[in-house]
């Protein structure tokens, strides 16, 4: 399978036009073929992957694993509007596995990098990405996932479950986890403590 075009690396950066489902002699929709499930989905997915990793040098990855996946098992979802969020709920999976890999292999090998953020943005923006990035990195994939989807990407709490592959009120803890520790470091400091 060929990476993703260096155009539609960057998350968020591709508008796709959705393509009309394919029609059986009937006249219904038939199931959406492994081509039409990639000029629709592309984008969402390279958009989905960016913001959970938080990083753009992995979201050729992830979307090449998430297809890879597709293209064995999209004959298996029955229904064409299902697509979307089953191509969702593998990249959150597939992001997970990559950011738990990753905090593995930063427990062992301390990496001394920065973190890869849109470089069209004003430094003090790229710094404050880097800075909750960072942040991210400290929570267990789960919660930094259920928490990214939710106050990054603004879906519903019922979505974010779906997306997770878990309950509601699983997706609520994993959210209100991250909420005690990010909560500190993103509530701007109160005057008493700027003139400390």
């Amino acid at each position: 399978m060929t990476s993703l075009p260096r155009d539609r690396q960057r998350a968020g950066a591709l508008a796709l036009v959705p393509a009309e489902p394919a029609a059986t002699a009937d006249g219904t929709a038939g199931p959406v073929s492994f081509e039409q499930a990639y000029a629709l989905h592309a984008g969402y997915v390279a958009g989905l992957a960016g913001r959970i990793l938080g990083r753009n040098d992995e979201v050729a990855d992830v979307v090449q694993e998430v297809f890879l996946v597709a293209h064995r098992h999209l004959a298996a979802v029955r229904h064409p509007a299902a697509v979307r969020t089953w191509l969702g709920r593998i990249t959150v999976r597939e992001a997970g596995r990559r950011l738990r890999w990753r905090r593995l292999r930063h427990f062992f090998q301390p990496a001394g990098g920065e973190v890869d953020v849109i470089a069209e943005e004003a430094a003090d923006v790229r710094l404050l990405v880097a800075l909750l990035y960072a942040a991210l990195d400290r929570l267990a994939a789960r919660e930094r996932t259920a928490w990214i989807l939710r106050h990054l990407l603004d879906e519903p709490l019922d979505r974010v479950a779906e997306l997770c592959g878990c309950s509601l009120a699983t997706v609520k803890r994993r959210i209100a986890a991250a909420d005690a520790y990010l909560g500190p470091l993103l509530r701007p400091p109160t005057e008493s403590e700027g003139n400390r």
